[in-house]
């Protein structure tokens, strides 16, 4: 009994040649539809994303193009904005250059008006001689003024007048007082200016302080000559003009 369980069962199978062939064939086949599936889909979700890509760049280079055309317009707007600012501040100076000079004009006009005013009409008692103003400039040079006297005759100008005036500086040199004539000062010898005039003279000139001179007075002295002698005297504080 025991030899029948350990005998070897033979098995008959039939031999078919065209089934093992198919069976390959089936294998190969599930391979490569598998395969071009996979292809199929990995060139699809190619195309899309390519397509994704292709969209988006041209978003950005249409963004691009935007953000240079306003930056370009911005641009020109600071262009335009600082050139109009430029002209704006031309003009602003030119007007303000214009209001300073009709000002100037203003101030002149009304300067000479009480001027001759006061030579035909003067509102106080004053008569005859007088010394009108004095003014002081600073020229080229070292310590060198340009000066202009002016001298009226007010209330009677019927006849000229004429004359001498005298001018000294008052001032501090090396710590003590000093009055320097204007002689020493303008290089001339003559003791004072001569004047003759009906109803105003302007007498002009140029001097030179002395080193150390300090100047802080101007006193003029005028005198008319004739029937009636008439001496006018005058102190101005030294104020230079540049």
């Amino acid at each position: 009994m025991s030899d029948r369980r350990h005998q070897e069962r033979l098995v008959v199978v039939p031999y078919r040649p065209g089934e093992v062939l198919r069976r390959r064939l089936f294998t190969w086949l599930a391979i490569l539809v598998t395969a071009g599936v996979f292809l199929g889909l990995g060139y699809i979700y190619t195309q899309i994303e390519t397509r994704s890509l292709r969209q988006e760049n041209r978003q950005l280079r249409l963004q691009l193009e935007t953000a240079h055309e306003r930056a370009e317009k911005a641009a020109n707007e600071l262009i335009v904005l600082q050139r109009e600012r430029a002209v704006d501040r031309v003009a602003s100076s030119e007007a303000s250059e214009m209001l300073a000079d009709m000002q100037k004009q203003v101030r002149q006009m009304r300067q000479d008006i009480t001027f001759y005013r006061d030579i035909m009409a003067p509102s106080d008692k004053a008569e005859g001689l007088q010394v009108k103003e004095l003014g002081v400039k600073s020229v080229a040079g070292d310590r060198r003024y340009a000066y202009k006297l002016v001298l009226t005759q007010v209330n009677d100008n019927r006849r000229y007048i004429e004359g001498v005036v005298a001018v000294n500086l008052i001032g501090q040199l090396d710590g003590e007082q000093q009055v320097l004539p204007l002689r020493d000062l303008s290089g001339t010898e003559d003791l004072g200016m001569r004047f003759r005039f009906r109803y105003f003279q302007n007498l002009e000139g140029e001097l030179t302080l002395p080193e150390s001179f300090a100047p802080e007075k101007i006193q003029v002295v005028a005198q008319a000559k004739g029937k009636k002698t008439t001496k006018i005297e005058r102190t101005f504080n030294w104020e230079a003009g540049a």
